[in-house]
């Protein structure tokens, strides 16, 4: 929890202190900072680092919160509201655990959701697949179309392979 404190401390200043922060640039870099969030915080469980897990998943509830929903039209501001304290809640329990199988439990959710938000909104900022593991029955979103599963990790460098690619979400326009 201390970790988690101190990277949001560590992201405000930053924020803070950036002139050209997330919303001045508007909502597709938000967005952009938000899945690459969401991509650090994937690497974090692929690696078995579980503190690093917790950072990140905060930083991705900071960065989500950052978004700026005033440059959405009525669709995508409703889509946003409809998966926002989803995406909040269930990096939240990420922060909070120190299980990485709580934590890869709880980034099934997180995918799927990530997943939906994008599609709903219609503002994928940059190429993404979404990859699924048979294994464990679970979706993850990955800027590679190389399969790297983070519900198994480096560590079991057999599984680590194991998955498919089942959608190529193209950047909007």
């Amino acid at each position: 929890m201390k970790l988690l404190k101190t990277a949001l401390a560590l992201t405000l200043i930053t924020l803070v202190f950036n002139p050209a922060n997330a919303q001045q640039r508007g909502l597709s870099f938000a967005l952009k900072l938000a899945v690459n969030d969401y991509l650090d915080l994937k690497n974090a469980l692929l690696a078995n680092k579980v503190s690093l897990a917790q950072n990140k998943a905060g930083k991705f509830v900071f960065d989500l919160n950052t978004v700026p929903d005033k440059d959405m039209n009525s669709q995508q501001h409703s889509a946003w509201f409809n998966y926002l304290s989803r995406l909040q809640s269930t990096s939240r329990a990420m922060g909070e655990t120190t299980s990485i199988e709580a934590q890869r439990k709880e980034f099934s959710a997180l995918s799927n959701a990530m997943y939906s938000m994008l599609k709903d909104l219609k503002l994928t900022p940059f190429m993404l697949y979404r990859q699924y593991s048979q294994a464990k029955d679970a979706y993850w979103l990955s800027n590679s179309r190389l399969i790297k599963n983070p519900y198994f990790g480096i560590a079991e460098k057999q599984m680590v392979k194991e998955g498919v690619t089942r959608e190529v979400l193209s950047p909007s326009k």
